[in-house]
């Protein structure tokens, strides 16, 4: 007896691999722990455009007038460092860690 490969097959496992190689790639920045991640700078293009500061006393107030105190990477959504943790992974800033007192014009409020 020989095993046939049907085109069926060789179609689903071509489509399959597409989708799984480029979240790989998305996932990994994302899982990877503060250690692994380098700071990011607040020069950044990125960090620029959403108002990012790692010292929240140099938010600007004009600029966002609706910055509170109390609000930090380490109470955001986006933050995925653990409690307690100086800095984290942020979903906004893929492949760079933030700190967890830093903040930006994306804040949201954790659940």
């Amino acid at each position: 007896m020989t095993d046939r490969i049907s085109r069926r097959s060789v179609v689903r496992g071509g489509l399959l691999a597409g989708l799984i190689v480029p979240a790989s790639a998305f996932i990994g920045p994302l899982a990877a722990g503060a250690a692994d991640l380098a700071p990011l700078d607040p020069k950044d293009p990125r960090a620029v455009t959403l108002g990012f500061v790692d010292d929240p006393s140099k938010v600007d107030m004009a600029a966002n007038p609706s910055y509170n105190p109390r609000q930090t990477c380490a109470n955001c959504q986006q933050y995925q460092g653990k409690p307690g943790d100086a800095r984290g992974g942020c979903v906004l800033f893929a492949g760079a860690s933030v700190p967890a007192g830093g903040w930006c014009k994306v804040w949201r409020k954790t659940f």
